[in-house]
């Protein structure tokens, strides 16, 4: 029988009552890049988070935070904003609800002013910044707070100017309730513990409530026995960051008997498929593409041992878990098997999965000393004792308590015990002492931010969770990739590239992340994401984008967000003596000579030097409007490193003074409406 909302929200109370949320200590203040964002509701419950930008988006109907209710809400964001110098700026605001805003005490914007701006003096260094807005009785939320001056026009005020107490204790408090959130989701607390009422339905809620585990398949066509055996013993021996837990308790470095007697079994799935034998001869070739596609920025060398200063996934182990055939299948289609995997599909061909595979088991020097012998006729009950089938079958809950009865118990044993002696036969996480306390403090609030997930927080999880910086800078941050030359070098030395026009290269840097939210239409963005996009933007890189085809479309949506930014344009309106002009201000006779360096679809570039540019074609599906003009005024501002050159002064002219009188904004506007124009 169905027990009635107000019964189950009772007992839910009753229950998350019962856990405490640990004391959290005071902390001394810390100055870091970004904002503290607190969010009201119209309860006066508060939840507060760090911010990258003093921007927002949330759609009519949904909520603005996962712990506070769909509604009302007034959303506070506060720090500081630093200047090299003491200068003037001018701020304005693009808001839908009522907005204000302060520097240091005095008031610069409401909403009489917003739009039209106003130009104050900021002191050399940090100058503090408060800024409200509340959300409209109807429609979207939404807010992009600019600045402008008399060295740059008006553009998103940037990241890297921000700065907040990030040990601020509201702060604090928020971003613990996030992690032990996260936690509860990915270690699959829901798999074992049956949470009834107190959870979404399975699909809905916070998207990492579905993430899978591998499919138990034909793991032994795939996994050598001894790695399976040490894997299942103890998973953060070998990987630190496995969200498996060790289930069977037993000595360090030795494998318990049931861990065996599961490795025997496993081993017996499937047939290991013929393989033709590793060339060793292909190893330089596959470790020049481990270098290329990146995979040396998220992952270790595989003859390297140890911990990793970049926190490095390690792969010293592969040749000893492993069946060569089963490894080059992988590196093809990584989702086959386990879809929320973070391991990206590079889209390989078979002679780059076939380099990759050698490269990897010739230059692995982990092996694993010999596992007990295994009695597979032991795995069944092993299987459902142990909750494996909870996980990786989808099994429903049978020998855990319910979620309700845990809860009521003060949540302070099992899993979450700190010693093996409370924690008794519950699946060891290896967590630290700050997760578990995340994860009860997150179950002293109850359970009802699992219900609803803002795309912005989940957007932001994923660039962390999929390791996005290892390959992009952001917000003034350099990426992993460009701190590894002295590793990546040497790989690349061993299949030197072919030199010529257009041929990819070593040298150039892949695009910042800092404004990929404001600068990519999300419906592109996700598919490029994916790993479905039918084109490469930028041939001349010798990275290739990788698909994360689960997590795609969320992502897109929650980085627009963040920019505060709706899903989609307002539809353009052509001008047919804009576009006309457009055409000609493109081109070489009376233009930019923007055909020069960028081809129109299939006309290629007139006069390339060492690399075209992005095909122009592709701006209409690929590029939002208010980055377009931001960026052609002055694409520096945006990305130091541009070849792109600047053809705008600072009065807003250019030398092109027989259109539009010269108007920079004008002009680049023409050029925008022929590419929304333009056709194949």
């Amino acid at each position: 029988m169905k027990l009635p909302l107000a019964l189950v929200s009772a007992l839910a109370m009753t229950a998350s009552a019962a856990v405490q949320a640990p004391p959290l200590p005071d902390a001394a203040p810390l100055s870091k890049e970004g904002l503290t964002l607190t969010f009201t509701g119209p309860e006066g419950k508060s939840d507060t988070r760090q911010a990258r930008l003093m921007a927002l988006f949330v759609p009519a109907g949904q909520a603005p935070t996962p712990f506070l209710p769909a509604g009302s809400f007034t959303a506070k964001w506060e720090g500081e904003i630093t200047s090299p110098l003491r200068a003037q700026y001018t701020f304005t605001a693009e808001a839908a609800g009522s907005f204000k805003l302060s520097i240091n005490g005095a008031p610069v914007l409401d909403d009489a002013s917003a739009k039209s701006g106003k130009t104050v003096q900021l002191n050399k260094g940090p100058n503090k910044v408060v800024a409200e807005l509340v959300r409209p009785e109807k429609g979207d939320a939404a807010l992009q707070l600019k600045w402008s001056s008399k060295e740059f026009p008006p553009e998103p005020v940037p990241p890297t100017v921000f700065t907040h107490d990030a040990n601020g204790k509201e702060l604090r408090t928020g971003e613990r309730l996030r992690e032990g959130r996260l936690l509860f989701a990915q270690m699959h607390c829901a798999a074992c513990h049956d949470g009834g009422d107190l959870l979404p339905p399975k699909g809905e809620g916070m998207p990492e409530l579905a993430q899978d585990a591998p499919i138990f398949g034909n793991l032994g066509a795939m996994f050598n026995e001894a790695w399976l055996a040490h894997w299942i013993s103890d998973p953060h021996s070998i990987r630190p960051s496995a969200l498996m837990p060790k289930v069977f308790e037993g000595k360090p470095g030795e494998v318990p008997q049931p861990a065996a007697d599961l490795a025997a079994y496993f081993a017996s799935l499937g047939v290991p498929a013929e393989g033709k034998p590793l060339d060793p001869g292909l190893a330089g070739e596959g470790g020049a593409l481990f270098a290329n596609l990146g995979c040396v920025a998220c992952h270790q060398k595989p003859d390297a041992e140890g911990q990793d200063e970049h926190g490095r996934v390690p792969l010293s182990h592969v040749k000893a878990k492993w069946q060569p055939p089963a490894l080059e299948a992988y590196l093809k289609d990584p989702a086959a098997n386990y879809k929320w995997t973070r391991m990206p599909h590079f889209r390989l061909s078979d002679d780059e999965a076939q380099r990759l595979t050698v490269y990897l088991l010739t230059s692995a020097a982990r092996d694993f000393p010999p596992a007990p012998k295994g009695d597979a006729s032991k795995a069944g009950p092993l299987l459902v004792a142990s909750g494996c089938l909870n996980c990786h079958a989808g099994m429903p809950p049978m020998t855990t308590p319910k979620l309700a009865a845990t809860l009521a118990g003060g949540w302070n044993k099992g899993c979450v015990a700190p010693t093996a002696a409370t924690r008794g036969k519950a699946p060891d996480f290896g967590l630290t002492p700050a997760q578990r306390e995340a994860l009860v403090a997150f179950a002293s609030s109850g359970f009802g931010s699992l219900k609803q997930d803002p795309p912005v927080e989940f957007a932001e999880r994923q660039v962390r969770n999929l390791r996005c910086t290892a390959c992009h800078s952001r917000d003034g941050e350099a990426s992993i990739l460009s701190k590894l030359d002295d590793e990546t070098a040497p790989l690349q030395a061993a299949a030197p590239l072919e030199e010529g026009e257009g041929k990819p290269t070593f040298s150039s840097a892949l695009p910042p992340l800092t404004w990929f939210g404001e600068k990519l239409q999300p419906a592109w963005a996700a598919t490029f994401i994916a790993g479905h996009a039918d084109y490469k933007p930028r041939p001349w890189l010798i990275n290739r984008m990788p698909g994360f085809a689960t997590v795609a479309e969320p992502i897109a949506q929650g980085l627009a967000f963040e920019h505060g930014l709706p899903l989609a344009d307002p539809a353009a309106k052509l001008d047919d003596a804009f576009v006309k002009a457009g055409e000609t201000l493109l081109g070489e006779n009376g233009g930019f000579n923007c055909t020069t360096c960028h081809g129109v679809l299939e006309r290629g570039a007139t006069a390339v030097f060492e690399a075209p540019g992005i095909n122009l074609g592709y701006t209409r599906e690929r590029i939002r409007h208010g980055y377009y003009s931001r960026w052609v005024l002055f694409p520096q501002r945006i990305d130091p490193e541009t070849k792109m050159p600047r053809f705008a002064d600072d009065d807003g002219k250019t030398p092109l003074a027989d259109q539009f009188d010269g108007k920079a904004s004008e002009q680049f506007e023409a050029i925008w409406q022929y590419l929304q124009a333009v056709k194949k």
